[in-house]
């Protein structure tokens, strides 16, 4: 959203308002497990199967939250010295969380959901008739009970804030969400499961060090777009630091292929994106063989898997968008014989250029699969709530979900969400730019630059602070395809930019958006258009 008049900013003015947006607290503020509800059942349970010699399987997810979920429960359980079997469902074969499908692979005596679960209702019910307890870890929203629902044995009620929730007949469910003590809801699926292990090592009095996982915790929490504030914000830079020193083989083998000191936006851009690709282009376990390797041999080869399925998982996605037809509707739905692994990315682009939510569908055999992203104050999990005539399956959060239809029920979803969203208004469909305000150039300088540095992670919650001014182009350098070094100048003050991605002419003077950049290697400031207005 373009403002007439910015606000004039010098260097204080910029660090009251990053300092305003977020909350810090101390290492020792961070929730305790124990506000967690169900979690002593929940290890009570773990601590008497691993006494017993009992088998335990932890079923994972195929995306990075999950992956690292899995991760961490592995690495924690090597060191309390009792074994567990990992299972990470198939995208392609098994679909998401723990179904009936995937349950047929499974023999166990206790299975452990992290990052999925809170809707298995009909897994939930063949554990029970086949003697299998089940806990669920997730951080998902449960599903909302309608008022002409009656309940059932095949699933509990939670009452909270005047709703009810429908939760699967588990031994114990672990949820921020279904816990009134927790004081921070929006936490990860990994955050739920370094808390169980937390509490466990707790019960069986272990001297084993947690903060050894928050490197692979803060992957988790930057992936999955979880807010950088109070708790998030504290775990991601004590996980950061810890990455950095690289002491396990697969933060070893990012270092050299990065050559860089990691933060938050590398994470998202870089890290995540080739840890996600594995369970969109093939197998998830890559990624969690990665994160879990135990020689840096076995961490490259693995690195170089993922390297490649990510290259592919670019080429398909691009494939897609370039042939997609105009969309006019104000919620977008679209379907076609898509790659499953990347309909949630092409979705997210879809959002993002048009300004609205977005489902797309990968349809196979007369069965839809669906992954949608939304923006704003539009909440898309609500929205598709409200769909359930049409849906077989379904889960996610405000911002982004997964469902599963049948190929003659989406035009009648098409039409009701299309229905559904008048109710938002223009403003909701607003993607907050974040811009704080207009920056002369006299004020950019180390000293600001630190000043930036201060406020780091930056990302969900606490976004990188951009900024507009207005300056000459004194000079235009092109670097290749479609990208370009310019050189500004404003009242005598030159400075250089870059602009990447631009297909137009690029005019004398220009007003823009910006952030601002180090170069190491020329040790000067650069600053990185994301705008010409």
């Amino acid at each position: 959203m373009k403002k007439e008049r910015w606000k004039n900013l010098d260097k204080k003015s910029i660090r009251n308002l990053l300092a305003s947006r977020i909350e810090e607290i101390d290492a020792l503020s961070i929730p305790h497990f124990s506000l967690l509800s169900d979690i002593q059942k929940a290890t009570d349970r773990i601590v008497k199967a691993i006494k017993n010699g009992e088998k335990i399987v932890v079923v994972g997810d195929y995306d990075v939250d999950g992956v690292s979920s899995s991760a961490i429960m592995t690495l924690f359980f090597e060191d309390v010295g009792y074994p567990i079997e990992i299972v990470i469902p198939n995208r392609f074969e098994d679909g998401y969380g723990l179904t009936p499908k995937l349950l047929k692979k499974i023999d166990a005596d206790l299975i452990i959901t992290v990052d999925n679960g809170i809707t298995s209702f009909e897994a939930a019910q063949i554990c029970r008739e086949r003697g299998i307890d089940l806990i669920i870890t997730d951080h998902h929203t449960p599903k909302r009970m309608e008022s002409s629902q009656v309940p059932s044995s095949e699933f509990q009620v939670l009452s909270s804030n005047n709703s009810q929730f429908l939760l699967p007949d588990a031994y114990a469910i672990v949820n921020p969400k279904t816990s009134p003590d927790f004081p921070f809801k929006e936490i990860c699926g990994a955050e739920v499961a370094w808390y169980l292990c937390g509490s466990i090592k707790q019960a069986l009095k272990l001297d084993i060090d947690l903060r050894r996982f928050l490197d692979i915790l803060s992957i988790a929490i930057i992936a999955d777009v979880m807010p950088l504030t109070h708790m998030n914000r504290k775990l991601v830079q004590m996980g950061l630091k810890i990455l950095n020193r690289a002491r396990k083989p697969f933060s070893k083998i990012l270092k050299q292929q990065f050559n860089k000191e990691f933060k938050s936006d590398d994470i998202a851009f870089q890290i995540a994106p080739r840890l996600n690709a594995a369970g969109r282009m093939d197998s998830a376990y890559t990624a969690y063989k990665f994160l879990i390797s135990k020689s840096e041999d076995e961490a490259f080869r693995l690195f170089l898997e993922l390297d490649r399925l990510n290259s592919l998982r670019k080429e398909t996605e691009k494939e897609i968008v370039e042939n997609l037809e105009e969309v006019g509707d104000d919620f977008l739905v679209v379907s076609g014989d898509f790659h499953e692994g990347v309909i949630g990315i092409v979705a997210s682009r879809l959002m993002h250029k048009y300004k609205r939510p977005a489902i797309v569908f990968s349809e196979e055999n007369g069965v839809l699969k669906g992954s949608g992203r939304s923006l704003g104050n539009v909440d898309i999990f609500k929205l598709v709530s409200e769909c359930e005539e049409f849906i077989e399956g379904f889960g996610g959060h405000k911002m982004a979900c997964g469902l599963t239809i049948k190929r003659e029920n989406l035009e009648n979803l098409k039409e009701k969400l299309n229905n559904l969203i008048k109710e938002y208004k223009a403003e909701d469909f607003f993607i907050e730019d974040f811009i704080l305000g207009e920056l002369p150039f006299s004020e950019i300088d180390f000293e600001l630059f630190e000043i930036l540095k201060e406020f780091e992670p930056y990302g969900e919650g606490n976004p990188s602070p951009k900024f507009v001014a207005n300056a000459k182009v004194e000079k235009v350098q092109h670097l290749k395809d479609n990208h370009y070094k310019l050189f500004l100048s404003q009242n005598e003050t030159l400075i250089p930019a870059l602009l990447f991605r631009w297909d137009n002419e690029i005019p004398d003077e220009i007003s823009f958006k910006f952030s601002i950049t180090q170069n190491s290697f020329y040790n000067n400031l650069e600053l990185i258009i994301e705008e010409i207005f």
